[in-house]
């Protein structure tokens, strides 16, 4: 099962889904979408903004962020600040959350996931055309 990072919620319609495989999404990238919509500059874009995280409501039931994923982001965050890496927040909450349910992360940036690779596999998605 493949966990969908922000960026590629966000760009969804352009993204290749292998059919055969399971994907879901983290209500932390729901948090995140939400503070775009309110974060819009213009009443357009908020308006086009909330219309794609309505149809991602419609296609998700948000992973919740649960004891399970506390645990693993202090797993990952512990391991990373033993490093001296900067410790980016916002991801290293997403790499525990897949690290507590054995979930792959597609994301578009993989380099912000470099600290946890120990700890999660991280893929890039590919472009629907390659589908």
């Amino acid at each position: 099962m493949i966990l969908l990072d922000t960026n590629v919620l966000i760009d969804l319609d352009s993204v290749w889904l292998d059919p055969a495989q399971s994907y879901v999404a983290s209500a932390l990238s729901r948090a995140e979408l939400e503070l775009g919509v309110r974060r819009a500059p213009t009443l357009a874009e908020r308006e086009i903004r909330q219309a794609r995280l309505a149809a991602l409501d419609a296609l998700f039931d948000w992973l919740p962020f649960d004891r399970a994923a506390s645990t693993g982001y202090g797993i990952v965050a512990g391991s990373t600040a033993l490093t001296g890496v900067r410790l980016r927040s916002k991801d290293a909450l997403i790499a525990g959350q897949a690290m507590s349910q054995g979930l792959t992360i597609m994301t578009r940036n993989t380099a912000d996931y470099l600290p946890f690779a120990q700890h999660v596999t991280v893929v890039a998605p590919l472009p629907l055309e390659v589908g």
